[in-house]
């Protein structure tokens, strides 16, 4: 698997969320008890939760030396975006408008 850019990864994560799914963001290690770990998240107790479930599984390793986009943060929800308009107040703003 070859690294992506990060914004690609985020937007990943977001477009997860915005569908109802849950996303971990953080870097993949081993505690000391050998357990996978994502930031402070234990991945087989986080995926234990969904025992017995059909589920899609999307890891994307980000490519950390390529270069940082200019990105914003949204003053309404706080999220890193790219552009000119928050993509997640954006798709909140349709949905409630009926667009």
């Amino acid at each position: 698997m070859s690294p992506i850019p990060r914004g690609s990864a985020l937007q990943l994560a977001s477009a997860a969320r915005e569908l109802g799914a849950e996303a971990l963001r953080g870097r993949l290690e081993r505690n000391e008890d050998g357990r996978w770990t994502v930031g402070h998240i234990e991945v087989e107790s986080w995926l234990s939760k969904h025992q017995g479930l059909e589920v899609v599984v999307a890891v994307a390793a980000i490519d950390e030396e390529a270069p940082l986009p200019y990105t914003r943060v949204c003053r309404t929800c706080g999220n890193e975006y790219e552009g000119r308009v928050c993509p997640h107040c954006e798709a909140v703003r349709r949905r409630l408008r009926g667009g």
